[in-house]
């Protein structure tokens, strides 16, 4: 999977795109839009025979006074600086505009404005022109047609302030904190916050796939050592931790109780050989019948681990009895 494709499966979420304005653009304006009314466009162009022209994300959407106008937010994704970004963004944003002007479900709406958005992954900071007045004066002369202002706005993700990605509170401020991130410890750190964070299983899907990002994507570009290991250990705690979500209403009564009866147990043996003892017995007994009997219905070994609270090499011990 690449950089552009992962980048368009996390902005292609209501939630990511909402975080993305708000948390990094503009609280204010992120106030004034209804995110729920978000809507994507085509990003392909073609008009008049010219060469086809591809952009990556479009989406538009309403102002929430019920504004006649709508916004359409123009996300380009990028992991090597582009001196032609200025350019390119201008001609996508003028291809959507003559695209909405033909539509003909578009007529008698006002022309939408457009919020030029460029997320950058680069290790070194962006450097191209972000507003038109920046370009050379050859530039200008050679791109001039009686166009007075155009901006869009930079995310340079690497380069951001800390205190910026810090208070951001939305999900696209999580994958920027894993761009960031300097080592697998740093990772392995984000990723249980961020799992407490994003719990919900609403999230499950994005979580996935910022494992698959990290492996496909962040880790073999960044080369940081021990890369392996940490999605492994990502992989395991996801499957473990999805799984306790959905089966814990059933699952830690029934070894709670499990244990309680061992305790139980353990009190009447504790008169012959005291009662601590026997108690420890009995707890050990009810355990294992714990264990048995989760490995019978299927669980998978590192889930039982965890639930039981013994190592995951005495739970495959017990494995080979069965």
């Amino acid at each position: 999977m690449s950089h552009d494709s992962s980048y368009k499966k996390f902005f292609s979420r209501a939630d990511m795109v909402e975080s993305l304005v708000r948390d990094f653009i503009s609280e204010d304006l992120a106030d004034e839009l209804d995110f729920t009314t978000l809507e994507p466009m085509p990003t392909v162009f073609q008009k008049h025979g010219q060469t086809e022209r591809r952009g990556d994300l479009i989406w538009r959407l309403q102002w929430r006074d019920d504004s006649p106008c709508l916004l359409a937010i123009l996300l380009e994704f990028q992991s090597t600086i582009d001196k032609k970004m200025l350019c390119r963004l201008l001609e996508y944003a003028t291809l959507f505009l003559e695209q909405t002007l033909d539509d003909e479900k578009s007529k008698g709406l006002t022309l939408p404005q457009i919020l030029p958005i460029v997320l950058y992954n680069g290790a070194k900071p962006w450097s191209a022109p972000c507003v038109y007045g920046e370009l050379s004066e050859r530039e200008r002369l050679a791109y001039e047609r009686g166009i007075w202002d155009f901006k869009y706005h930079l995310i340079d993700i690497r380069h951001l302030e800390e205190s910026l990605v810090d208070k951001a509170k939305g999900v696209s401020a999580w994958i920027f904190r894993f761009e960031r991130a300097a080592n697998v410890q740093e990772m392995e750190r984000l990723w249980r916050v961020m799992f407490r964070a994003l719990k919900n299983p609403a999230y499950e899907n994005l979580r996935q796939e910022i494992i698959m990002w990290l492996e496909t994507c962040v880790l073999p570009v960044r080369k940081i050592s021990g890369a392996k290991i940490v999605i492994e250990r990502l992989k395991e705690e996801e499957t473990m931790t999805v799984v306790t979500a959905e089966m814990e209403d059933w699952t830690l009564p029934y070894i709670n109780q499990g244990i309680k009866q061992g305790r139980a147990e353990g009190r009447l043996e504790g008169k012959l050989e005291g009662e601590r003892i026997g108690e420890l017995k009995g707890e050990l007994k009810e355990r294992t019948k714990v264990i048995l009997k989760m490995l019978a219905e299927g669980f998978e070994d590192t889930l039982i681990a965890k639930l039981v609270n013994i190592p995951l090499s005495e739970v495959q011990k017990f494995r080979l009895q069965i």
